[in-house]
């Protein structure tokens, strides 16, 4: 084991001290990510210098790999957020909602596949609150009340968020945590089944309470096994970026056909029947075609010859190994947050715009200024966000290479024991409810996780596995995204109203994962590294 610090109560105190900034700023003074993540950099950088023994070479590393992980994210934010924007712009995304909503007119399965199954397919393609401020909307106009739209929206998608937006927080778990994708893709997958389920029942019962469960049930689990195993599947074909996307279609599929089975009923009023029968602007297709075009690009991406092509395009930053002052040892870094042209989402999302806007264009259906709309949307929501990653990143990896996240694990260690894994998760909903992302989470507390799990002689792919579902989970409570939800659904200034309803759900589900992973670290799979 590294040397570094001394395991103290006050040595533990000074590297706890960065996230407790975080969380008071966040929490207490009610700062923007940016302004927090700042900070929050600043005050590890000094702790660093004074306390961890870190020089100025060691910290310009690990800034420049923060940047160098920041920049493997923020391409896949922004390219995901323009294709949307550009999509929206002329309206197909309208159509798509419509679309779904004709599937069936039994009320009950229509809030879940709009929270449940659409706004999971929403996160697969755009993420970072686009989901809510997408679908619960269309729930308001649909007759759902607001405080139900925004609370179903918001838990149901939160199963999908690790897998949403092309991967992002995917990739990042396994940047900060060294585990291949390879590897931990699929274990993450196997542990999103539990909240696959419960998010699935937590709609229903939002929806209306006991008896919507019940009657929801045959649906709810044909629709989660079906979701849960190709969210597996994708995972093991190499397809990790459709994880969410995929298994959300399948379901939206799996509702339409249990709609058919004579187990629910029509609850639509002529007036509502009506609008959904109105004519659109374009058929569903044509309004699908940009994500046909970016499923089919990441289907081609996984074939091996094609992949050998463009392996030599990568590009990516070496570091040289370096120690503290105190002895922790950071180990040297080759390629070090790889991007390929060919296997990183930003290219195929933005290869998926540009024949997007062909095929809108060759059907008549481009509006002109939609790119430069989409474009200023698009700067206007990531600039923030970006802000907020690259602060939070650098932080995390100044807190990783001069041993503070190390330290923070062998305490915990200590502390909590073999109890450890049950309370995981909620490091990964912390994350997320301080900084409303699951990749900030996965940024923050990912080392962190796998640094207890191996003081603890545990597996550390569980248990990095387990922070990125926690951190999933915890974006339903997320202020930012509780904000998105009430705002588009007219509910401002009566966030209470929303969090009331999804903290419950947040907190159950994350002991349910936490439980699982217990079981998965201590019995099923002791021997998994």
């Amino acid at each position: 084991m590294d040397k570094g610090v001394v395991l103290t109560f006050a040595n533990w105190l000074l590297a706890f001290l960065p996230i407790f900034v975080l969380l008071m700023t966040i929490l207490l003074f009610k700062w923007g990510a940016p302004k927090s993540g700042a900070i929050s950099w600043f005050v590890a950088v000094i702790i660093g210098i004074f306390a961890f023994g870190a020089d100025t070479r060691l910290l310009a590393l690990a800034n420049s790999k923060g940047l160098s992980l920041s920049l493997y994210v923020l391409l896949i934010i922004w390219g995901a957020v323009f294709l949307y924007n550009m999509v929206e712009k002329i309206g197909a995304v309208k159509v798509i909602g419509d679309t779904m909503t004709k599937i069936t007119e039994d009320r009950l399965l229509q809030c879940l596949l709009m929270a449940w199954c659409f706004a999971s397919f929403m996160q697969g393609i755009a993420g970072f609150g686009v989901p809510v401020a997408v679908v619960a909307p269309i729930m308001v106009v649909m007759g759902f009340s607001p405080a139900v739209a925004a609370a179903t929206c918001l838990v149901g998608h939160s199963w999908s968020i690790s897998f949403g937006s092309m991967g992002s927080s995917y990739y990042t778990i396994q940047l900060v945590t060294k585990i291949p994708g390879e590897i931990i893709g699929p274990w993450m997958a196997v542990l999103f089944t539990v909240p696959i389920f419960a998010t699935g029942f937590a709609v229903a019962h939002i929806y209306g309470g006991l008896s919507a469960v019940k009657r929801g049930a045959p649906a709810i689990i044909v629709t989660s096994v079906v979701m849960a195993f190709m969210c597996w599947l994708m995972n093991r074909i190499g397809a990790a970026q459709l994880a969410t996307l995929i298994p959300a279609l399948c379901g939206c599929g799996t509702i339409a056909a249990m709609a058919r089975t004579g187990f629910y009923r029509s609850d639509l009023t002529v007036e509502e029947l009506a609008h959904q029968n109105a004519p659109k602007s374009m058929g569903f297709h044509l309004a699908f075609a940009p994500y046909y075009i970016l499923i089919l690009l990441s289907i081609l991406s996984q074939i091996k010859d094609i992949a050998k092509i463009f392996a030599p395009y990568t590009w990516g930053l070496d570091y040289p190994a370096i120690q503290t002052a105190f002895g922790f040892v950071v180990k040297a870094e080759k390629m070090y947050s790889r991007i390929n042209v060919l296997t990183h989402p930003a290219p195929l999302l933005l290869a998926a715009a540009i024949l997007g806007y062909l095929v809108f264009k060759s059907a008549g259906k481009w509006k002109p200024g939609a790119a430069i709309d989409a474009l200023k949307s698009t700067f206007t929501q990531c600039v923030p966000t970006s802000i907020g990653i690259i602060t939070m990143v650098m932080m995390a990896l100044i807190m990783n290479d001069t041993g503070m996240t190390n330290l923070l694990a062998q305490g915990m260690a200590k502390a909590t024991g073999i109890l450890f894994p049950i309370f995981s998760p909620f490091i990964g909903v912390l994350g997320a409810f301080l900084t409303g992302s699951n990749t900030n989470s996965n940024v923050m507390f990912g080392a962190l996780q796998v640094e207890t799990a191996k003081v603890l002689g545990i597996s550390t792919v569980i248990m990095a596995a387990v922070q990125s579902v926690g951190g999933s989970v915890g974006c339903s409570i997320a202020p930012s995204k509780v904000l998105i939800g009430t705002a588009t659904v007219g509910l401002d200034g009566r966030e209470s109203e929303v969090m009331y309803r999804t903290i419950p759900y947040c907190a159950v589900i994350a002991l349910l994962v936490g439980i699982n992973a217990w079981l998965f670290a201590y019995v099923f799979f002791r021997s998994l590294p």
